[in-house]
């Protein structure tokens, strides 16, 4: 398997393949560094294995912007399907949690919905806990198949892990 990284223009055609969502992808890519970093696991196929994005800059969500401020939110983590529960996610998320560390954050936050039990588990176990102030309604932005927008808001549990020995998860 190769390394985790931080995707690049080329990546575009090994990401839709895995994915699709041509447009989120493009977006993201354009996006500058500070602004947030989409990581990549390349697979041996032409298709990723895996992604996410990291946003660095302040959430949508007034909650987090209040309540974690500064703190980058991992969105969007996806495995392709014939390799989830094989370290693909772990691995995206260690790349992620050690970028951010790296810009001198102490802690990075996601958000996950009720139903996704799953990636609940998975969070728990990377040491993400949920923290005190309830569900939010989180920004959702699909992207239609001509490249427009579709904004809409889903309620998500906010889960935030330490990256520093001294600083608390918990807000």
């Amino acid at each position: 398997m190769q390394q985790v990284r931080p995707a690049v223009n080329a990546d575009l055609p090994a990401l839709i393949k895995a994915f699709g969502e041509r447009y989120y992808f493009e977006d993201r890519l354009a996006r500058p560094p500070l602004h947030g970093v989409l990581f990549v696991l390349p697979g041996d196929d032409a298709a990723a294995l895996g992604a996410a994005f990291v946003r660095m800059v302040p959430a949508e969500e007034w909650e987090l912007r209040e309540r974690l401020r500064g703190v980058p939110i991992l969105s969007r983590l996806q495995v392709r399907k014939d390799v989830r529960r094989q370290g693909v996610a772990s691995a995206i998320m260690k790349a992620a949690e050690e970028y951010v560390l790296s810009k001198g954050r102490m802690r990075i936050a996601l958000g996950v919905t009720s139903n996704n039990a799953a990636a609940r588990r998975l969070y728990a176990a990377r040491e993400y806990v949920e923290w005190d102030f309830g569900q939010v309604n989180a920004m959702v932005v699909d992207y239609l198949d001509d490249g427009r927008k579709a904004f809409s808001t889903e309620r998500c549990h906010i889960m935030v892990k330490a990256l520093g020995a001294a600083v608390p998860a918990r807000v």
